[in-house]
């Protein structure tokens, strides 16, 4: 997971018909409050508004086609991931879902994130786990800022102040409850994401032992511009562009020790 930077601008999509709709939803629910609360009665959410192909190249753009939490490569075949679940929410896995969920938040950019299927169907799904349950903003009207969200929000906060990688596993930094809970809720030591991060980091090892090697033989000119285009592979491997590369930084920075 890196840093994602946004466009402070959103989509026209949700600026003008998102606005209309997460207004309408907020009078229908001021009218028919018990129902919701109940579950008698559903938003009918509109996925051609917040998942609209404008937001969601906005997205794919944003994010370099990557998921926000698994940093798998996905582009068009992401899925768009409300990170406050728009229909209901879990502070833990296997709890029932509680109702409703952050509806009016349902068309806002900052809510908003392209996700693999995986990280958004089979693993977070609803789950919105907080520090304090009792801090969640259940209303429109009340206040998300006094939330205190145990998964990291890509979007607003460096991910790397909460992950870590040793080789190909992450794990949470030092005193990070929101690191511990992120990569356990959203199972990112999952075998599939595991074996292709290993695969990519033996790959780089290769090339960065390559270059240490070229360092050696400083008069064979060919050998070196091998060398440097091995080291130009590198650089790319560490771009918010490049697939795993938090992952990828945190080999580099340790000579690539964790990877056998």
């Amino acid at each position: 997971m890196i840093r994602i930077y946004k466009p402070k601008t959103a989509p026209a999509k949700l600026v003008n018909q998102g606005t209309k709709k997460a207004a309408s939803h907020v009078a229908d629910y001021n009218q028919n409050r018990h129902e919701y609360e109940t579950g008698k009665k559903q938003f009918s959410f509109s996925s051609n508004i917040y998942a609209d192909p404008t937001v969601k190249d906005a997205l794919i753009e944003a994010q370099y086609g990557k998921c926000c939490f698994c940093e798998r490569l996905v582009g068009g075949d992401g899925d768009v991931e409300h990170f406050r679940p728009k229909s209901g929410y879990c502070q833990n896995k296997g709890e029932q879902l509680q109702k409703p969920g952050y509806y009016w938040l349902a068309y806002n950019w900052d809510n908003l994130y392209l996700s693999c299927g995986s990280c958004n169907q089979r693993q977070k799904r609803n789950l919105f786990p907080l520090l304090d349950p009792q801090k969640r903003a259940h209303l429109h009207n009340n206040d998300i800022s006094q939330e205190e969200p145990l998964l990291v929000d890509p979007g607003k906060e460096e991910p790397s102040e909460h992950i870590s990688f040793r080789g190909e596993v992450a794990f949470p930094v030092p005193e990070s409850i929101k690191g511990e809970v992120t990569i356990e809720n959203l199972q990112l030591n999952r075998d599939i994401l595991n074996e292709a991060r290993f695969k990519h980091l033996d790959e780089m090892k290769t090339l960065y032992e390559f270059t240490k090697i070229a360092t050696s033989q400083p008069q064979n000119i060919q050998f070196q511009k091998l060398a440097e285009a091995a080291k130009q592979k590198l650089q790319n491997a560490i771009s918010d562009k490049a697939e795993f590369a938090a992952a990828t930084r945190e080999a580099l920075k340790t000579e690539f020790k964790f990877i056998n």
